[in-house]
């Protein structure tokens, strides 16, 4: 079983990014976090919430500058990532 409160080292690896990032973060008020004493501590599933909504919202940003609706956008085929190689000359025989 997990913890239910968590460090801000340990919302440092959640996020992927500096204890002093995820610390400052909950500074700005941008995650949920309280501090106790000199540490700050962290509620994993209101962390997890805060991402997922986080997450939602800004997929539905993407959706909308496309000019699309949830679920009735068109999907655009993939470019190839690699272009073909250019003919080989042909070699003279004699």
């Amino acid at each position: 079983m997990s913890k239910e409160t968590i460090s801000a080292a340990e919302v440092a690896e959640l996020l992927n990014c500096t204890e002093e990032q995820a610390e400052e973060l909950t500074r700005k008020g941008e995650i949920p976090g309280t501090k106790f004493g000199k540490s700050w501590v962290y509620v994993r599933l209101d962390l997890l919430a805060y991402v997922a909504e986080r997450a939602r919202r800004e997929a539905e940003q993407r959706r909308s500058q496309r000019g699309g609706r949830a679920g009735t956008h068109k999907v655009t085929p993939l470019k190839p990532r690699r272009k073909t190689p250019p003919a080989l000359p042909q070699l003279a025989t004699t």
